[in-house]
């Protein structure tokens, strides 16, 4: 019997069980990976609870000094905001619709609107379609407050804030802007406002490098940011 009738089998039988090696060290590295991530993404909700129930407070705390009726018009707002983040950060949820970030979204406003009352003047849109589609959650409320915070509240005479979300192409772009002082909201994002850091770190590890986040002043004077996220309609609803 030929030699290279034993060997052509074996040589079979070793690519077979390198190629199953390759696949099980493939196998075990994606699963480090996602515990990485995992891991990641739970540190990171840790740090923006903290961060976003301390800047609520603050401005509650403000109302109640200044006005207790208004105070306890805000108490429910409060309530609600609480609720979201809380179950949020209970059950681990990373992305839900957009509708429901774009409630959770209006409760904060109609927060700082009850604080700020004229000063504040706000533009909201929405595709209808964009709703369905899967984005993080907190990724419209640390934008939105970035530009109370930083673009309206410290001027006398308020400004508008602007926020969109539309279908662009294979993706779905959130903007948020306002027309105050575009040199101040532009510092305090390079500053590293700490929820606007912690959502470009939960941006990089949810969608690995393909989701973008934008910033810098307008035209007319003001600051915009905008996600572009890759992501699919509907597949976030159940999460909600």
């Amino acid at each position: 019997v030929s030699p290279l009738t034993y060997r052509a089998p074996a040589a079979a039988s070793h690519l077979m069980l390198t190629d199953r090696r390759l696949r099980e060290e493939e196998a075990r590295a994606a699963r480090a990976e996602t515990l990485r991530a995992t891991a990641e993404l739970s540190a990171l909700r840790a740090q923006l609870n903290p961060h976003f129930l301390f800047n609520v407070l603050h401005s509650v705390l403000g109302m109640v000094r200044g006005d207790p009726a208004l105070a306890e018009a805000a108490l429910e707002g409060l309530g609600d905001l609480l609720r979201y983040a809380l179950r949020v950060h209970r059950d681990g949820v990373d992305r839900t619709a957009l509708r429901h970030e774009w409630q959770f979204m209006e409760t904060y406003l109609d927060l700082e609107k009850i604080r700020l009352g004229d000063r504040l003047r706000v533009d909201r849109r929405a595709e209808e379609a964009a709703l369905d589609y899967a984005v993080p959650t907190f990724s419209l409320q640390p934008l939105v407050e970035n530009a109370v915070r930083h673009g309206i509240a410290p001027r006398a005479a308020g400004g508008k804030i602007s926020v969109e979300a539309r279908i662009q192409g294979d993706s779905l772009r959130l903007d948020v802007s306002n027309d105050g002082d575009g040199r101040s909201a532009g510092a305090a994002d390079d500053e590293g406002g700490m929820g606007l850091r912690i959502l470009r770190d939960r941006l990089d590890v949810l969608y690995r490098g393909d989701a973008r986040m934008t910033a810098g002043p307008t035209d007319e004077g003001g600051y915009r940011v905008a996600h572009i996220l890759p992501t699919a309609p509907n597949e976030a609803e159940a999460e909600g």
